[in-house]
């Protein structure tokens, strides 16, 4: 489902409308057939907890759809608008530091707001496809690259949020005060040359307080987490010879997938999947300090056992 929501920007309150696709668990033989998922079909019986989606710089909504589409499959509404201003149709322009400094202000009450207004429509609107299908208890935040920013930046200072999922997130000196007390995971690539894994990630995974891992996808750079990939947008990582979206793909959802059945539907008390002694080939969990007692962090990577 695609929609637009407005709101008054919050640098110059102008209205600011956020393209919006929403992915969600479907009622059986409604919609049209779109790729792997229906399109506009009823939103199945049940309240289901919310995931906000933020993209990337000069992105789109719709980056991620592997990931969106393996949430919904397993009980998840996914909602991910567009940030203004920083996205791909206006790529002549997008990166201009004007611009990313408008879409830093305005990307965590892009997200809060679109949160807001599903949740009001579960809650008080029959006539929205979402009515009674929302969980206001259960609100969780993913996003990629500046996106993956805006998570850690909305996992502090929202405290609706009950868990995030934070990929390839860009960190800087802007974010270091940061107290992030939420279940929160960073995943990011070995060869990661914009948001590189040694510094960004570890950085973001410095941040966390509560329970929290740090996984490391191996021979892939940025784009890891998108459709595609390309050296001009993504930097290192997309060569021949360097992991496939397939397989990196699988592996985003291999981890972010069991850590909000675990720490957002609450559907999961085994966290096993998400430490290092698991770890399929292709990553290594750097760093896991689950719900209770602590894996050291690691400095060398472990050799993995494949799990599927």
């Amino acid at each position: 489902m695609v929609t637009d929501f407005t709101k008054p920007s919050e640098t110059t309150g102008q209205p600011r409308t956020l393209n919006t696709y929403i992915w969600y668990p479907a009622v059986a033989n409604t919609g049209h057939a779109q790729g792997n998922a229906l399109r506009d079909a009823d939103v199945l019986s049940g309240r289901w907890p919310l995931i906000m989606f933020s993209h990337g710089s000069c992105g789109i909504p719709n980056q991620s759809p592997f990931y969106a589409e393996a949430l919904a499959s397993w009980g998840f509404i996914v909602a991910a608008p567009s940030h203004p201003g920083n996205t791909t149709f206006e790529l002549s322009t997008c990166s201009q530091p004007a611009v990313l400094a408008d879409s830093f202000a305005n990307r965590p009450a892009d997200i809060g707001y679109v949160a807001s207004v599903l949740i009001g429509a579960s809650r008080s609107e029959p006539d929205s496809p979402f009515y009674r299908r929302v969980d206001p208890d259960r609100l969780g935040m993913t996003g990629h690259s500046f996106g993956g920013q805006t998570t850690l930046r909305v996992a502090a200072s929202d405290r609706r949020f009950d868990a995030a999922v934070a990929l390839a997130p860009a960190v800087g000196e802007g974010l270091s005060t940061l107290d992030i007390e939420i279940p929160t995971m960073v995943m990011g690539a070995e060869l990661d040359s914009l948001t590189p894994f040694e510094t960004a990630s570890r950085d973001a995974y410095a941040l966390l307080r509560g329970p929290r891992f740090l996984v490391e996808l191996l021979n892939t750079g940025h784009c890891a987490f998108a459709i595609a990939c390309g050296e001009s947008l993504c930097g290192n990582g997309c060569q021949p010879g360097t992991a496939s979206l397939d397989e990196t793909h699988h592996l985003t959802n291999r981890y972010a997938v069991p850590f909000f059945l675990t720490y957002l539907a609450r559907s999961a008390n085994d966290t096993s999947l998400l430490l290092p002694s698991a770890a399929p080939d292709g990553a290594v969990v750097v760093a896991a300090v689950p719900s209770s007692g602590r894996v050291p962090l690691l400095r060398s990577r472990l050799p993995g056992l494949r799990v599927r």
